[in-house]
């Protein structure tokens, strides 16, 4: 941890190491991401957004079909339903998942189902739109400003791109506009479908 000014700065880096099944070859360490991460002692303001939320029969995109080629778990298949076009995706988040932790009362810093609804979204889009698959690359900067257990009502990731794909913005809110999440400069790398 470094400071700065008030704040401190988490020089963090995900790591794999894979240990060779062959007796006598050194792991392989593989380097998959790296971030600053800034903690900050004051609260963060929560911003609100004015947008009219979707109509669930709008999104004509059921979480059914979502799946069929996603291939994530029950507690991270957080599309509900969701509609794309060629600028982005509108997603509505599930609100029948199980917990996502055992138990299922651990606290996070930052609510993970939300910030994987952006990647899913973005993902769906690569999809639709270039008939290929989106996996998570890296990106400029995301910030948590509510939990999951903070939801009333539905929440709606709405996530743009104005470059074909090449990058995204997401922000995650409720239908009242409330913030929860969002995500800038979000990158992906294509794999065919």
């Amino acid at each position: 941890l470094t400071p700065d000014g008030n704040d401190l700065v988490a020089h963090t880096t995900l790591r794999s190491v894979t240990v060779p099944k062959r007796e006598g070859l050194p792991p392989q360490i593989k380097e998959h991401f790296s971030a600053n991460i800034r903690l900050i002692s004051a609260p963060v303001d929560s911003p609100t957004v004015e947008f009219t939320p979707p109509a669930l029969d709008s999104l004509d995109i059921p979480a059914k079909e979502v799946y069929k080629s996603f291939f994530h778990g029950p507690a991270y298949q957080v599309i509900h339903s969701a509609r794309v076009d060629s600028n982005g995706v509108v997603a509505v988040f599930s609100d029948s998942l199980p917990p996502n932790t055992a138990p299922a009362e651990v606290e996070s810093l930052m609510a993970p189902r939300l910030l994987e609804l952006c990647f899913q979204a973005a993902a769906l889009w690569h999809e639709k739109v270039k008939g290929a698959m989106g996996f998570p690359l890296g990106f400029s900067r995301v910030t948590a400003y509510r939990q999951e257990g903070e939801i009333q009502g539905r929440l709606i990731c709405v996530c743009q791109t104005a470059d074909d794909g090449e990058t995204f913005d997401c922000v995650v809110a409720d239908e009242s506009g409330n913030v929860f999440m969002e995500l800038a400069g979000y990158l992906t790398v294509s794999r065919p479908a």
